[in-house]
Parts: structure tokens; C-alpha cells; sequence
């Protein structure tokens, strides 16, 4: 009888181990193997500690970088450096089971000198609404904690949803959306922004160019002639620079008054407060479809 119980509970071990193996993809397509979920992350971009609290995993963040400032929380937690660069040294001293690397913003020579150093870097680079779904999914899952990854993901892409029945079949409109303004930079439709765009009805007009933040020429915008032009910039506050566009009174995006700003920490971080930019952008550009109807009649 004992040797049948002993049978059982091994079984049962086996099971519960061989359940808790899971491989996930990251945003660069690289396959991870976990015998268990992690319990020491050193997230290197403010989205993906970000990402972390809304999937309940946020206790688990031992290192983050300069500006992972949301929620409050976040600011406890010990920095590890910023866009000026990572300290390799506090990321070793920390010991984490795994990286959140941002291919995209993160320094690719400090990336491989880790990578060196025998630590897993995990790519989360969403450029889609869905990317961003998948992210909670996949840290979820990644830090035991699946249910609330999936049940996040799923009320972040309800509201998307509801944005795109609403909108995106409205009459549509060109956008420029400015990065920076010296020099004049953009992006292309690789990037959760320009969907933003298409979501809200939009069309980016520098959408098919090679490169994710190209820059431009003031020309091709004023060729181009926008119906909306719509910033962020790097704080706050509206920047001055998207002002400057008045200069050019004949630019239907002023004649229209269609200058937009969008705090950058709703607009410029793929988390689930970009739903809150882009409905932000989707009654700004209604505003300027509905100021314009007057004169289309």
C-alpha cells in the first residue's frame, strides 16, 4: 500500500512539474524555456515595468530604468540606469532571473554585453495593439501570474474594439504626427502610434517610409498638407515647437485649428494608458471632422 501511494505522489509531482514548463516567443522571435515562473525581473524600458504592475507582478521588479515612474510604485523601485545608458554592474549585483530588453531603445552593444554575461534578455517591443495584448499575456504567464495577464489583455483589446467600431470608418483624415522638431522627425506605420492613427480614422502621411522614426524635411510636411498635426513631445506641458506650424496659415491642419498635443505618457508608452491617447486622438480628430463640415456643405 505504501509503495502505491509513494507511486501516486510521484505522479502527481511529475505532473504539477511538467504543467508548470512553459516556452514563450518574444517581440524578436526568440523562444524562452521556463521550468517555472520568474521571481527576479530587471525591466530596462518604463513600458515594460509598467506592463508588470498591470499583469499584478510589479513586487517581482528588483531594477528598473530612469523614468519607469508609473504606477507610484514604481519609483521605489532601485534604477539600473536610463536612455543615457545601463549600469551593467547594478543589473549583475542584482541577480535577476530574466531582462525586459527594448531591441528599439536599449543600447545594442550594452544588450550583447549582457547577453554575454549569461543573463536572458526578453524582447518587449510592441508596435500594435495586439503587440500589447500579447505582452501582458505573455508576462503573465511568465511570472505566474497568467489569469490576470489574460484578463487584462482582454479588457485592453475590448476597448480597442469599441475605438476602432466608433471611428475608423469615419471620413478620413491626413495626419502628421512629430516626433521632435530639431531635427523634424516622424514615424512610420510600424509603430503602435500610426495605428493609433488608422484606428482613429486617420491616415499617416509619411506611413510608408523605410525606417520606424524617419526624419523629414518641413517641405514634404507642407507638401503633404495635413489635416491634423498632433505632438507629444517630452513632458507635460504642450511643446512650443508644435506652435511654430501657425507660421504657415495656409496649412489646412491650422486653417482647421487641428495643432494636437497628447501628454507623452498616454501617447509615447505601449501599456494600456495608450488606450487613454488614443481616444484622446480620436475626439480630437472628430472635433476637426465635425469643425470642417460646415464647408465641405
Amino acid at each position: 500500500m505504501l509503495n502505491v501511494k509513494r507511486l501516486l505522489l510521484l505522479s502527481v509531482f511529475l505532473s504539477a512539474s511538467t504543467q508548470a514548463e512553459f516556452t514563450l516567443t518574444d517581440d524578436a522571435g526568440v523562444e524562452h524555456h521556463f521550468a517555472q515562473p520568474v521571481q527576479r525581473v530587471v525591466s530596462l524600458m518604463p513600458h515594460g515595468t509598467e506592463l508588470m504592475f498591470e499583469v499584478g507582478a510589479g513586487e517581482l521588479i528588483v531594477g528598473a530604468v530612469q523614468y519607469s515612474d508609473f504606477p507610484p510604485a514604481a519609483k521605489k523601485i532601485p534604477r539600473v540606469g536610463g536612455y543615457s545608458g545601463l549600469n551593467i554592474e547594478a543589473i549583475a549585483a542584482l541577480n535577476p532571473d530574466i531582462l525586459l530588453a527594448w531591441p528599439d531603445g536599449n543600447s545594442q552593444r550594452e544588450l550583447a554585453r549582457l547577453k554575454q554575461l549569461g543573463f536572458r534578455l526578453f524582447a518587449s517591443d510592441p508596435v500594435s495593439y495586439e503587440d500589447i495584448a500579447n505582452n501582458l499575456r505573455r508576462l503573465g504567464q511568465m511570472t505566474g501570474r497568467r489569469d490576470q495577464g489574460e484578463q487584462a489583455a482582454r479588457q485592453f483589446m475590448t476597448e480597442v474594439t469599441d475605438l476602432k467600431q466608433r471611428y475608423s470608418a469615419q471620413p478620413t483624415l491626413s495626419v502628421f504626427y512629430q516626433v521632435w522638431y530639431e531635427p523634424l522627425l516622424t514615424q512610420n506605420k510600424d509603430t503602435f502610434i500610426s495605428q493609433a492613427i488608422e484606428l482613429c480614422g486617420g491616415h499617416n502621411i509619411f506611413a510608408e517610409l523605410a525606417i520606424r522614426a524617419p526624419q523629414v524635411s518641413k517641405e514634404a510636411v507642407l507638401m503633404a498638407d495635413p489635416d491634423v498635426i498632433v505632438a507629444s513631445g517630452m513632458g507635460e506641458s504642450r511643446p512650443e515647437w508644435l506652435d511654430d506650424w501657425r507660421e504657415y496659415s495656409h496649412l489646412k491642419a491650422v486653417r482647421s485649428g487641428s495643432l494636437y498635443h497628447i501628454h507623452p505618457d498616454f501617447f509615447n508608452r505601449p501599456t494600456s494608458r495608450f488606450l487613454v491617447g488614443s481616444r484622446q486622438l480620436c475626439e480630437q480628430m472628430d472635433g476637426t471632422r465635425q469643425r470642417r463640415q460646415p464647408a465641405a456643405e
